[in-house]
């Protein structure tokens, strides 16, 4: 059996919700391929996910900034390949910046790109490959052109969609292939990046481990409604719209608790909400939590709700792995037609999409599935053969490493 071995270039590992990344690189290795796993930055603190966890000890990580190694490795590679180091110094920090602040982590993660090459020069690597086309595949590309290996990346949505884009089409036409996780995705980079051919933009979804998330039986007719909702406390994730919502849920008299599930800088200005429409007694901000405690308040779930919008900066959601979680399990999800979401959740299919930031809306379909539980049952069965089909990771990544291997023997 040909194994073939692959650098991935991470920007943080592991990162909490980042967990597809860590469940691509066991189902890769479990495939048979051979792996190096390099962090360019350190863990945060915080819950760590079992899957990720048992990849750690694999992991190795880009020195600090004061570092002799770094330092070393600079001097190493401006002797060897002077001119190709300049060059790419050059190509990273001639792209248009949004903040002045960028330049000098562009020039910090090259130099950690130029370490992490020193690092693997001798590992006999084949392939590099990187997640989210901005620093990590800045990084991945210093390797892959130092190295003269091939390049491929994945792009997801901020990547895209946000000003962190500003390395997007020099990382796409620096790439081999460039990987997308949906169809509306790759229509958007064609027309971002009109120098990179179509036929080198691939979509391969992101998948879940469809057997860690067996499908629960409904919960009780006449128990609470439990809306479970997961994602950061970010302007994308939409959750004052789901709070918005929920009060028109109170004042219709349903008997419901909501339970919003992650961390990120809006938590202050949610809790204000919540007090604000006097809402503290239905709706929990749960924080972050770890995939155990996700998995089992999935299946106390009556249906799962993410108001996604486009935001402010122009960033928004590929395809919400949380959502594909949800359908695993049976859980009818509810939410918006913001990029990709309707290739996952299908309107009255797999589950119900309303527009974004349309809290009238978003109550009705929640009212609307609170009082219909044929419809629930039947959005749950599709919702769990959809993800079977599209979303298994077993499959998916068994479709990237084949994209791996045509791409090194395209090289040679």
């Amino acid at each position: 059996m040909y194994t073939l071995r692959v650098a991935y270039i991470l920007l943080r590992f592991p990162h909490l919700t980042e967990t597809f990344v860590a469940e691509e690189i066991r189902e890769v290795q479990q495939q048979g391929e051979s792996l190096q796993i390099c962090s360019l930055l350190p863990p945060k603190p915080g819950p760590v996910h079992p899957t990720s966890r048992a990849l750690m000890h694999q992991v190795h990580y880009a020195p600090r900034l004061c570092s002799p190694a770094l330092w070393l490795a600079q001097v190493y590679f401006l002797f060897k390949h002077p001119r190709r180091y300049c060059k790419l110094l050059w190509s990273l920090m001639a792209q248009p910046a949004p903040r002045s602040i960028w330049l000098f982590k562009r020039l910090l993660i090259f130099w950690k790109g130029v370490y992490l090459t020193r690092y693997l020069q001798d590992s006999e690597i084949q392939l590099v490959h990187a997640h989210f086309a901005w620093l990590s595949a800045a990084a991945a590309m210093v390797v892959s052109q130092l190295l003269n290996m091939p390049l491929t990346v994945t792009a997801h949505a901020c990547d895209i969609y946000s000003p962190e884009n500003d390395l997007l089409c020099l990382i796409a036409g620096a790439s081999d292939r460039l990987v997308t996780i949906s169809d509306y995705n790759k229509r958007v980079i064609v027309e971002l990046c009109p120098r990179v051919a179509e036929e080198r933009v691939e979509v391969i979804h992101c998948g879940i481990d469809l057997g860690r998330f067996q499908t629960t039986s409904i919960p009780a007719e006449d128990a609470t409604l439990r809306i479970l909702s997961i994602g950061s406390l970010v302007e994308k994730k939409g959750h004052e719209y789901l709070i918005r919502a929920c009060r028109r849920l109170k004042d219709r008299g349903l008997d419901f608790h909501c339970t919003i599930v992650g961390r990120g800088g809006r938590r202050a200005a949610l809790e204000q909400l919540i007090a604000d429409l006097g809402m503290e007694d239905v709706i929990t901000l749960a924080g972050a939590r770890d995939q155990a405690w996700v998995y089992e308040a999935l299946r106390q779930s009556h249906l799962f709700a993410l108001a996604c919008v486009v935001a402010e900066n122009g960033d928004r959601d590929g395809i919400p792995v949380a959502m594909m979680e949800a359908l695993a399990t049976g859980v009818p999800v509810v939410s918006t037609r913001v990029s990709g979401i309707p290739e996952l959740v299908r309107h009255r299919e797999t589950g119900w999409l309303v527009e974004e930031e349309d809290v009238e809306g978003l109550a009705a379909a929640l009212i609307h599935l609170a009082e219909n539980s044929e419809l629930r049952r039947r959005l749950a069965v599709n919702g769990r053969s959809l993800v079977e089909r599209e979303f298994n990771v077993r499959e998916n990544t068994r479709r990237l490493a084949g994209l791996f291997l045509r791409v090194v023997r395209e090289r040679k």
